[in-house]
C-alpha cells in the first residue's frame, strides 16, 4: 500500500557519519537550533566537565590550594566553579605555580564560555518566529464551478503581520521516460498569494483547472505518487519590524476531496460584535466536487 508518511521525511543513506570535527564545524548551528531544555542541559553539562577536567588537573598535579583540605578532589573542584565564574568569595586562592598557571588559563576559557553562552542564548531570543496556526487537512471543492484546493491559516498571536506571503509546492514520484525516478516539484497558483495585514485567518485557495499540476488526479493517484504539498510563509512582525517565516507539509493523505471549510466568523447576537471561532478552525463539511478526467 502506499505509504502515507510525508515525503519529506525521507531517510538520508551515503553522508558521513557525524564525528566530533562535523559538530565542531556545524555547532553553532546545531545549538541555535536545538530545543531550550537541550540547551541548557548540554551548556551545564559542559560547564561541569570543564570543571571538573580543571579540578582533576589540580588534584593529579598535587596543586598548593591556600585555605583547600590536602588532597581533597572536591575542594579543587570548587575552587575552579568559583575561579571560572569570578565568584571570588576569598577563601581559597591559588598558592604555587601550577595553580597560577591554571587559574589563568580557566579564566581565559571562563571569557570565552561566557561570551559563547551569552551569544547562543541571545540569538535564540532574538530570532523572531511566528504563531501560524495551519488546517490539519486540505479539502477539496468547487469553487465558482472550478474544483479547488483549499486549506485554512491563521494568526495564533495578537499581533499583525504584515506583507504576509504564501507560496504552495506540489512534490510527487514520476518515472522519467527512460525509467529512472525522480522527485518532481510543481509550483500552484493561488487565487491571492499575499495579505497586507494578517491579522485573523486566510484561506487559501488553488483553482484546479487544466493548467494545474492536480488536473484530473483523484486522492488514489495522489497517494501512489507520493504526493505532498509544501506551504511556506512568510512575513514581518508587526511589532519587531523582523521577517518571520514558518512552513507546513500536507502528505496525501490529508488531501480531502468532497469536503470544504465551516465557517468560523460570526456575530455575537448581544453585543453584535464579530468574532472568530478557532474552535471550529479544523473543522469540515460534505461538499459537491466535480473533477475532469486527466488528458493524455
Amino acid at each position: 500500500a502506499p505509504s502515507t508518511r510525508p515525503a519529506f521525511l525521507i531517510e538520508r543513506r551515503g553522508l558521513p557519519r557525524a564525528d566530533l570535527a562535523t559538530l565542531a564545524k556545524d555547532g553553532y548551528h546545531l545549538l541555535r537550533t536545538t530545543t531550550w531544555t537541550r540547551l541548557v542541559a548540554l551548556l551545564f553539562a559542559a560547564y561541569l566537565v570543564i570543571n571538573l577536567l580543571v579540578g582533576a588537573l589540580l588534584w593529579a598535579g598535587d596543586a598548593t590550594i591556600l585555605n583547600a583540605r590536602p588532597h581533597s578532589f572536591w575542594d579543587r573542584f570548587y575552587f575552579s566553579v568559583e575561579t571560572m565564574a569570578t565568584i571570588g568569595f576569598g577563601n581559597m586562592a591559588p598558592g604555587d605555580t601550577l595553580s597560577h598557571v591554571v587559574v589563568t588559563v580557566e579564566s581565559f576559557v571562563g571569557v570565552l564560555y561566557a561570551a559563547l553562552v551569552t551569544g547562543i542564548v541571545f540569538g535564540k531570543f532574538a530570532t523572531p518566529t511566528p504563531k501560524v496556526m495551519f488546517s490539519d487537512r486540505c479539502v477539496v471543492a468547487d469553487e465558482d464551478g472550478v474544483p479547488t484546493l483549499m486549506f485554512r491559516c491563521a494568526n495564533a498571536r495578537a499581533t499583525a503581520i504584515v506583507e504576509a506571503n504564501v507560496r504552495v509546492a506540489l512534490t510527487r514520484n514520476e518515472v522519467l521516460p527512460h525509467g529512472e525516478r525522480a522527485r518532481r516539484i510543481y509550483d500552484l497558483t493561488l487565487r491571492r498569494t499575499t495579505s497586507p495585514l494578517f491579522v485573523l485567518s486566510w484561506t487559501v485557495f488553488h483553482p484546479i483547472d487544466a493548467t494545474s499540476p492536480l488536473y484530473g488526479l483523484t486522492a488514489a493517484d495522489l497517494a501512489r505518487e507520493s504526493a505532498n504539498l509544501i506551504v511556506t510563509f512568510t512575513g514581518i512582525d508587526d511589532k519587531l519590524a523582523s521577517t518571520v517565516h514558518t512552513r507546513h507539509l500536507y502528505a496525501a493523505s490529508q488531501i480531502v476531496f468532497g469536503r470544504r471549510f465551516v465557517d468560523i466568523l460570526g456575530d455575537d447576537p448581544a453585543t453584535g460584535a464579530r468574532f472568530i471561532d478557532y474552535r471550529r478552525f479544523h473543522d469540515t463539511t460534505e461538499a459537491p466536487v466535480t473533477l475532469p478526467e486527466a488528458t493524455a
